[in-house]
């Protein structure tokens, strides 16, 4: 899932084991996951993944009670929640949710850009090796 902002720019979704990196996408600033490979290329996360975080510049890690590296799980709160919320319309709704501290929701519009962010679960999702369905099943006899 993306953020409504993002939902006009080129997306694909989260892969397990995915390197991606906080990025504004499109001309209006909307804070979301790329690959350094597709930098117009928003990465959709499902709801639960699980995510570590690196790079966390010191006064956010004050700010949010995390580290430099911090482990999170993806959360998009409804956008009806969000109304007044940090001075947003509502139009955001991906953040992460981290589990330091006091379990504090940030929205990816507050990360500055070039946070490194890893793909380390997906629910729902088998963490085994995942047939690439584009190649022919090979069935013995």
């Amino acid at each position: 899932m993306c953020d409504y902002s993002l939902e006009s720019f080129a997306r694909r979704d989260a892969k397990s084991g995915d390197q991606l990196r906080t990025n504004k996408i499109g001309g209006y600033g909307s804070i979301g996951l790329v690959a350094p490979d597709a930098p117009k290329t928003a990465v959709c996360l499902r709801a639960g993944t699980r995510l570590i975080v690196s790079g966390v510049p010191t006064l956010l890690q004050k700010a949010w009670g995390v580290r430099e590296v911090a482990i999170a799980t993806f959360e998009q709160r409804d956008a009806t929640s969000l109304m007044g919320l940090w001075g947003r319309d509502g139009r955001y709704r991906d953040g992460v949710r981290f589990d330091d501290a006091d379990h504090r929701f940030v929205l990816f519009q507050e990360f500055p850009v070039g946070i490194e962010v890893s793909v380390e679960m997906i629910p729902g999702v088998s963490q085994g090796t995942i047939q690439d369905k584009t190649q022919p099943e090979l069935i013995s006899a």
